[in-house]
């Protein structure tokens, strides 16, 4: 019984020395996330949701400039869920800004004229 024991023992302590040693360069580095770019907005050029669609990805928080062919057509939009978009009359998401969430139909006023946007969660 002793010799089992004595065996068992021998076995457990070998097995701790044959473990590999942490990194010393990860083991106490905290693993940073990541956010990848997502889709957070779609654009139409028409009412209703209808026409020439825009699929816009990004970060959160990021200003993007409308390609020009999608400049100054836009008339309707959608976030995402949990989002609050904003649609920008100047590149650089300057100037006056329509911001929504979930989805809106453009008010006159910036209908047909935004250039930027940006997506904050909401």
């Amino acid at each position: 019984m002793q010799f089992t024991t004595i065996t068992t023992i021998a076995t457990l302590f070998l097995g701790a020395l044959a473990a590999p040693a942490p990194n010393a360069d990860t083991a106490s580095t905290p693993e940073l996330e990541t956010r990848a770019p997502a889709q957070l907005i779609d654009l139409w050029g028409d009412a209703n949701f209808l026409g020439l669609k825009y699929t816009g990805t990004a970060e959160r928080g990021a200003c993007i400039n409308l390609p020009s062919n999608f400049q100054n057509i836009i008339t309707s939009g959608k976030a995402r869920s949990g989002l609050k978009c904003t649609t920008w009359i100047n590149t650089g998401c300057t100037g006056t800004g329509f911001s929504f969430i979930s989805s809106a139909k453009f008010d006159s006023w910036i209908d047909n004229k935004s250039k930027s946007w940006k997506c904050i969660a909401a």
